[in-house]
């Protein structure tokens, strides 16, 4: 994972929930591969840009399906 450099200010984006378009900010230092839920509608998502930053729904892999 990369860490977004940030400077003595607070770094703020704001991306939109591919799930429910919901604007979303983005608060401090990002993580690509960062997963948190959306406020709105609850989707897990991850961080898959920061510049500009996009959010992506993480995929849930069932473990079934791994073994396969």
């Amino acid at each position: 994972m990369r860490l977004l450099e940030t400077s003595t200010q607070t770094q703020i984006r704001t991306a939109h929930c591919p799930e429910c378009g919901a604007q979303l900010r983005l608060i401090g230092r990002l993580l690509i591969g960062e997963v948190f839920g959306c406020g709105h509608c609850t989707a897990q998502l991850e961080i898959a840009s920061y510049d500009p930053a996009v959010l992506e729904p993480i995929a849930l892999i069932d473990e079934a399906d791994e073994r396969n």
